[in-house]
């Protein structure tokens, strides 16, 4: 514990250092205007004391998923968004969608916004919602601290919208977010727009800017905890581990296994075969990933869905400010998932790797708050 509480805990950023002397590079973004990521004297990121592993910080981002402090407590504005194939997702807006904001162009109250007023997209991962705790806890923050409206992209399925299609969320299906920013345009013209993504909802930005290049609509892209290498990292998620075959992955497959039960007449309405039987007696995600998302996506394999899935190989092509938060530590997804090389290559691309933050979680003081919400405001507040 002394060791761990006397070692830095600078924080590593990874961009280039030819930026063309580009205003928009990541790497000019982060060094001008993002001083909890860099300042001449060292930043650093001090985990919570008694969060002092990877795993540690990771379950105690689970168990406190539903809370409700000063920091989260808000009330969503929820519209279901019509997909182009049927399906349905739903936008959870703070405070509340476009069409219900004051037109004036300044507010005083943070919950007044300008119709005009910048959006950020916020994507859970997998099977998550805009419920959870640190969905909130950016919700709010974005809004009462930097005045960007915020909404929260759930998935097809998850937080109680409905599965109208055989088709379900996945990591490498990026065409619901392309609907969901082209209906944010047609309703908030003025607006500019940007995206938070979180674990497998990190993997679909970082694909969808990656596809959509140079004609990406977006103003800054920011993902947390991304897989990247899709096949390495969740090869990793699965491995042998006691608090990964104890805790993990018994809860992901509770998770999982809840949704394809919830979801069963739309998922066999489809031309997937998937073994319910199967479904519900699988112990690890790969297995789930085996006998539902690989063949309802239309996947003869699981490796051939992961290998789809990778975003890794779209880096080089992202074209829009781009800032990735990762933790050497993270339990799930291992540092040599990350593609930093491509990362520091590309001048729209950034990596902010600290040491200890788990996945997703980031744990920072005595009372634990989440320390990548100041990087984020930071970054996208340049861009906007």
């Amino acid at each position: 514990m002394f060791q761990f509480l006397s070692q830095p805990f600078a924080v590593r950023l990874v961009c280039t250092d030819d930026t063309g002397g580009k205003p928009s590079s990541a790497a000019h973004i982060v060094r001008s205007s993002c001083p909890s990521l860099y300042r001449k004297q060292g930043t650093h990121m001090l985990p919570t004391p008694y969060l002092f592993s990877g795993w540690l910080q990771t379950i105690f981002l689970a168990q406190c998923a539903r809370k409700r402090d000063k920091l989260s407590d808000i009330t969503y504005d929820r519209e279901l968004l019509a997909l182009p194939d049927g399906g349905q997702a739903s936008l959870d807006w703070y405070p509340q969608r476009p069409q219900c904001a004051s037109a004036k162009e300044s507010a005083a109250s943070p919950l007044d916004l300008a119709a005009s007023a910048p959006v950020a997209i916020i994507i859970p991962g997998a099977c998550g919602s805009s419920r959870e705790y640190s969905m909130r806890c950016l919700a709010r923050a974005l809004c009462h601290r930097r005045r960007i409206r915020a909404v929260v992209l759930n998935h097809r399925g998850c937080s109680n919208t409905p599965v109208t299609t055989p088709r379900l969320h996945s990591a490498d299906f990026t065409a619901d977010l392309h609907a969901a920013i082209a209906y944010i345009q047609q309703i908030a013209p003025n607006s500019a727009i940007s995206a938070v993504g979180f674990s497998i909802g990190a993997n679909i930005l970082t694909k969808y800017a990656g596809e959509q290049s140079h004609a990406c609509p977006l103003a800054a892209a920011v993902a947390i905890s991304c897989p990247f290498d899709v096949p390495t990292a969740f090869k990793h998620a699965s491995r042998p581990h006691p608090i990964n075959s104890l805790v993990f992955q018994p809860a992901f497959c509770v998770a999982a296994r809840s949704y394809a039960n919830k979801h069963r007449p739309a998922i066999q309405a489809g031309s997937a075969n998937c073994d319910f039987a199967a479904i519900n007696r699988a112990k690890s995600m790969h297995e789930l990933d085996a006998l539902l998302i690989a063949p309802v996506s239309g996947f003869s394999t699981c490796d051939e869905y992961y290998r789809e899935a990778s975003s890794a190989k779209l880096v080089p092509k992202i074209a829009i400010p781009y800032l990735a938060i990762s933790s050497s530590d993270d339990p799930l997804f291992p540092l040599k998932s990350i593609p930093i090389d491509d990362i520091r290559a590309n001048p729209w691309t950034a990596l902010a790797l600290v040491s200890h933050g788990g996945h997703l979680a980031f744990f920072t003081g005595l009372w634990p708050r989440f320390w990548y919400i100041d990087p984020v405001l930071e970054f996208l507040a340049a861009t906007l």
